[in-house]
């Protein structure tokens, strides 16, 4: 099974990671009130994108205190407290923040990180000024993650650290906030885990039906030479088209059993350090342990 594997594709929706990016906040204008403004953007490694979170709160100068708290937004649901309310329950309850002078805005600025959140989480910054307050808010879902089966990886292609070839032992697991979400763990290494995007779209080889999947572009967390970390996407993102799927078979797949053929391209910022074949040569592969 593991080749010359082939699929006819009618249809294909292609889905795409976002992150966030980071926001300058608003100048401080001329307003008497205090004013806070809270954005959130992805963290890099060693920080771990799943479950830990960068924010930045803006304040006006008019702000002599800001005060955040990030909690479980059931918790923050389940008190049914009034915007004013709450506001006055993140000062009581939450962290006072150390602020700095920010030349660019003229007002006040910190950077704050978030770790270990598992679910989805409420962030909330209140500046205050007296009886004066002004709320802010962003929200992060943190990844939790269920074991489906233990199993071994295969490279066929990764030559960096002379993985080609090579079987390394990992876990399939599917993310408990997202169905559609698999990851094979620490497949890189610890902390390095693969992604994957399992679509609806089905296939069928020697009479086994098998479920197409996507591989977003992500870092393994692997180097080589002077170029830097390694990458890892499916050849429809690094041709940015999905005929490479569709029409000319270059497709990953996940069997009933969770038996996966991945056909990837691993590469650097200067360029390809190779591909797997649609004729199924130098796939990698997910075996579920029996």
């Amino acid at each position: 099974m593991k080749k010359y594997i082939s699929l006819t594709l009618s249809l294909l929706a292609m889905l795409a990671f976002t992150a966030c990016t980071l926001e300058e906040g608003t100048t401080p204008g001329g307003d008497s009130a205090p004013y806070v403004n809270v954005k959130q953007y992805e963290v890099t490694a060693p920080l771990n994108p799943d479950n830990d979170v960068q924010i930045r709160i803006l304040a006006n100068n008019k702000a002599s205190d800001v005060y955040y708290l990030a909690e479980k937004s059931a918790d923050k649901d389940a008190r049914g407290l009034s915007a004013d309310a709450y506001a006055d329950y993140v000062v009581s309850n939450g962290t006072k923040a150390t602020l700095e002078d920010d030349k660019q805005s003229g007002g006040k600025v910190v950077d704050v990180t978030l770790t270990d959140l598992y679910g989805e989480y409420t962030i909330t910054a209140v500046a205050v000024n007296g009886n004066a307050k002004n709320v802010s808010s962003t929200s992060f879902t943190g990844l939790d993650w269920s074991t489906v089966c233990e199993g071994t990886y295969e490279f066929g292609i990764a030559t960096i650290g002379n993985l080609a070839g090579s079987i390394v032992p990992t876990t399939l697991q599917v993310c408990t906030t997202n169905d559609k979400l698999y990851r094979f763990k620490d497949v890189f290494g610890e902390g390095h885990h693969l992604k994957i995007n399992l679509l609806t779209i089905k296939g069928e080889k020697e009479g086994a039906a098998y479920t197409f999947f996507r591989i977003p572009a992500q870092g393994t967390g692997l180097t080589f030479k002077t170029y830097g970390e390694v990458s890892i996407r499916d050849l429809g993102y690094w041709q940015g088209s999905d005929a490479y799927i569709t029409d000319y078979g270059y497709e990953s797949g996940m069997f009933e059993d969770h038996f996966c053929f991945i056909c990837a391209q691993y590469y650097v910022s200067a360029g390809n350090l190779g591909y797997s074949l649609a004729s199924g040569n130098d796939y990698d592969y997910f075996t579920p342990a029996e």
